[in-house]
């Protein structure tokens, strides 16, 4: 109970503790643990354990500090590790809050039906009844539900403040928009800002992108308001029909994708998160999501959810040159040379150069100007489980890829469409290759 912190010993426990343990009371009392565990002191003082989100991966924040208590070297050794490799990768706490964020959702399947059910129960007390909800509406259920006041131009006079889609000033209960947004955008943002005021989500990000995150409930609120506009845009069971209709034919047009974005008014992004209804509604989680944006002619993979088990292939935080094979990639591409086309819809059966698993994709390309695009696609796992779903995957007419992560590490030769050379396969190669010369020789 001593060593849990359930109790301090008494002055006459404290001198059998130190003859026992022969050492001195005072450095038994004493609060500096020395240099050898100043990690994991200075880890316990940062309070870094109440920010994580223990409870929700099921995990026993008395545990950790059972395993702390026990055996501090070896924990030392370890955390010390970890610190450097976070500063070797510049990886910051912002990273580890997204990547607690991503892990949140996949182990969820990024289906969250109590946010659904909230969303439904929004519709119903606030009067927000209809397929396609108006500006007007989400404005002046924001006035009249939550005293929040909607100031159309109230980034215009902030230059720096430009790629901001909002900013909620909390003393003023007023939520000032970038006058730059589409509408679907806008739209968007009104929701999420209902989101944030009707789950009454504190404490949250005043800004529209995530800039300074102080703690992982920032993260998760976040994520919640945007899950809660998304839901209330487009309702689930009713898109539920849409999708199962259009997937049941022997043959899909994926030209079909950009009607749906005029029939609900919203915009790519959300409209591929609500293919969240694919894992959630049908069970089916061998699913995985990729959003990739090209600023001037700079790739960028900026978002990734893998909710399947057997091939989770990362590559947001490589810094490699992405498979231009992929579908997002090869839309993104054509729109660069069809300047008159806003948007491109694809769909492909692609297979990783190294697996014979074979996945379904759709894609999604848009383009706000000639510097800028982004690509989205959704990947569903070929099974027969998913083919019951997806007859349309038998198709002889739908191509199949072959394509790998990233150049870096694709064996694929003769590749037209390759960046780069393949150097981190070179290396994982010359290291087999030692291996394997280093058992001949010593067997």
């Amino acid at each position: 109970e001593i060593e849990k912190g359930k109790k301090f010993p008494r002055p006459e426990k404290l001198r059998t503790l130190a003859k026992g343990l022969n050492t001195t009371v005072q450095w038994l009392i004493s609060p500096d643990p020395g240099p050898h565990l100043a990690p994991v002191a200075a880890l316990l003082r940062s309070n870094f354990l109440n920010e994580l989100p223990l409870d929700l991966f099921g995990i026993d924040a008395g545990k950790i500090l059972e395993v702390l208590t026990a055996a501090p070297d070896q924990v030392n050794a370890f955390v010390s590790s970890l610190v450097e490799l976070a500063q070797n990768h510049a990886v910051g706490a912002n990273h580890f809050y997204l990547s607690a964020m991503r892990a949140y959702q996949e182990m969820h399947n990024n289906y969250f039906p109590e946010l659904e059910e909230h969303a439904k129960k929004a519709r119903i007390e606030l009067n927000l009844q209809g397929t396609t909800l108006t500006i007007h509406q989400l404005e002046a259920c924001l006035i009249q539900h939550f005293q929040v006041k909607v100031i159309h131009h109230g980034l215009d006079d902030y230059p720096e403040l430009h790629h901001l889609r909002s900013v909620y000033i909390e003393h003023k209960k007023e939520l000032w928009i970038n006058s730059g947004l589409s509408e679907h955008q806008l739209r968007f943002q009104l929701c999420k800002e209902i989101g944030f005021q009707f789950l009454n989500l504190n404490p949250r990000p005043n800004a529209s992108a995530l800039l300074d995150i102080h703690s992982f409930q920032q993260v998760l609120h976040n994520f919640k308001a945007g899950y809660f506009a998304v839901a209330l845009l487009i309702d689930a069971d009713a898109f539920l029909k849409v999708i199962t209709e259009a997937f049941s034919g022997e043959r899909f047009d994926h030209r079909i994708m950009l009607t749906w974005l005029d029939q609900y008014q919203v915009g790519p992004d959300v409209l591929f998160q609500r293919f969240n209804v694919i894992p959630g509604k049908w069970g089916i989680d061998n699913v995985f999501f990729l959003r990739l944006t090209n600023l001037n002619g700079q790739l960028m993979l900026d978002k990734e959810l893998h909710l399947h088990r057997v091939e989770r292939r990362y590559a947001s935080r490589l810094n490699e040159s992405y498979c231009r094979r992929w579908l997002a990639c090869q839309l993104m591409e054509q729109l660069a040379h069809v300047p008159e086309m806003k948007r491109l819809t694809g769909m492909v059966k692609v297979r990783y150069h190294d697996s014979d698993l074979v996945w379904l994709c759709l894609g999604m390309a848009g383009s706000t100007s000639t510097e800028h695009s982004t690509g989205l696609m959704i990947g569903v796992l070929l099974n027969q489980e998913t083919l019951d779903r997806f007859p349309c995957a038998m198709d002889p007419h739908i191509p199949l890829v072959t394509i790998g992560l990233t150049c870096e590490r694709c064996e694929v030769e003769d590749c037209k469409e390759r960046q780069s050379p393949p150097l981190v396969l070179e290396q994982q190669k010359a290291r087999q290759a030692v291996r394997k010369t280093l058992r001949k020789i010593t067997e």
